[in-house]
């Protein structure tokens, strides 16, 4: 009797515990559910800004530009290579993932409001100027400097005219970051970080990248310049106030510290240089480059550091950081105007001014700048002179060539049926 009573409570004891566990199955499964939705939200929130949908138009643009460019003045479609739009995409990746963290980690908060205004600012830098200012120092700056001035000018900006299309809780919930200076120090702090990782991209463009744009010298010369522009999205995790999502959208997960609660939100910035090499060599201009935005690193970390002692100074800061910036430009203009084009037609031979990736050309260690003195043995002063060569041998070509430092040197290459387009380089001729 008891062995059976003993086995029925054995049976019960399973029965819940089975039941407590599909329970438990069944919750995991609501929250696994759950997390899904937020992060699918949340990419999709990424994607569909403004400011992330204008750069993907601009870099597209760029591309095509570069594309109708070639055609037209080259007559072929030199490099079919979307760099742009990889560029885009891909660079900011890792950045964002590290900045993300130690945004995260160490809790530098910004506002909503903040980054609607920042969205805002970029889109018209970029329509007025393309990637030339889009560089956080640039536009973070310029969204602080908006900030206090309609902060100290009393300004408020009346947004009821959107209440019928937005959720009308949104109007209720509080932006702020008290006190205002901590948010400009925030946003410089970004600023800084995101500078320190895009210096690496001064150096990685290669020159089989790098597309010409054909321009006059003073004395009449056609000349090859290179509009270095560079354009790319970093997704950037940061922490906003709790509040703005608890009214209007429940499912979006937020933490408390303290009294205080907050949530995350992914936010696209756009990270853009544009700058023109005509004079200098790609490496000589990039290291000057990198060694002013270096400083200006260094100049605004410590500016960030004292800031959150003295709240005060956290504007002067940002304007410093702002008015240096445009000076680096400057100092990099005025360092292209006090020599001559270096990629000008030659006094003899042709001027290499593009090698196409996996090219002939590329294989034959060819870079822009150099010039092909002679091919196959005989000599080339023109255009037709270099076609009539490659067609009068098409499995074989053998160069002399002057490297820019002067060097001459003798190179080679078999050609195949695969090598469209000639040799993959773009030449300029003595006019």
């Amino acid at each position: 009797m008891n062995l059976g009573l003993k086995n029925r409570v054995l049976k019960s004891h399973k029965l819940k515990c089975r039941i407590n566990s599909n329970v438990l199955m069944s919750e995991w499964r609501e929250v696994k559910i759950m997390l899904i939705s937020n992060v699918v939200w949340a990419v999709l929130l990424y994607f569909i800004q403004p400011v992330f949908i204008v750069g993907l138009l601009y870099a597209y643009g760029n591309y095509k530009k570069r594309v109708n460019y070639s055609r037209k003045t080259f007559r072929v479609n030199f490099n079919r290579s979307t760099f742009e739009l990889k560029d885009y995409f891909l660079k900011g990746l890792l950045p964002g993932l590290i900045i993300s963290v130690l945004s995260v980690v160490l809790g530098v908060p910004l506002t909503i409001e903040w980054y609607v205004a920042y969205q805002g600012i970029t889109i018209l830098l970029m329509l007025i100027g393309g990637s030339r200012f889009i560089h956080p120092i640039f536009t973070f700056s310029m969204t602080s400097i908006l900030f206090y001035i309609f902060e100290h000018l009393n300004f408020n900006v009346n947004f009821s005219w959107l209440q019928p299309i937005i959720n009308e809780n949104l109007f209720a919930a509080n932006f702020e970051v008290n006190p205002f200076s901590a948010l400009v120090t925030n946003g410089l702090f970004f600023a800084s970080l995101i500078l320190l990782f895009s210096l690496f991209t001064l150096t990685t463009k290669t020159e089989n990248e790098i597309f010409p744009v054909l321009g006059s010298s003073k004395r009449g010369k056609t000349v090859a310049q290179y509009p270095m522009k560079s354009l790319w999205v970093l997704p950037m995790a940061v922490v906003v106030p709790g509040e703005v999502f608890e009214p209007f959208a429940d499912w979006w997960p937020v933490f408390n510290i303290g009294s205080e609660s907050y949530a995350f939100l992914l936010l696209p910035v756009l990270v853009g240089f544009h700058y023109t090499v005509s004079t200098q060599l790609f490496t000589e201009a990039a290291k000057h480059l990198r060694k002013e935005f270096l400083w200006l690193f260094f100049i605004s970390m410590i500016g960030v550091m004292a800031s959150y002692f003295y709240l005060s100074i956290s504007i002067w800061v940002v304007v410093l950081v702002f008015i240096a910036g445009l000076f680096i430009l400057y100092r990099h203009r005025r360092r292209e105007n006090m020599h001559n084009y270096r990629y000008g037609p030659a006094d003899e031979g042709l001027r290499v001014i593009a090698v196409r990736r996996d090219s002939p050309a590329e294989r034959m260690n060819l870079s822009i700048g150099d010039i092909i003195m002679d091919m196959n043995d005989q000599s080339i002063t023109t255009r037709e002179e270099f076609n009539e060569r490659v067609a009068y041998n098409r499995s074989y070509v053998k160069m002399r060539i002057r490297r820019k430092d002067g060097e001459i040197v003798i190179t080679e290459t078999p050609l195949y049926d695969d090598d469209y387009n000639n040799l993959g380089l773009l030449i300029l001729e003595n006019e």
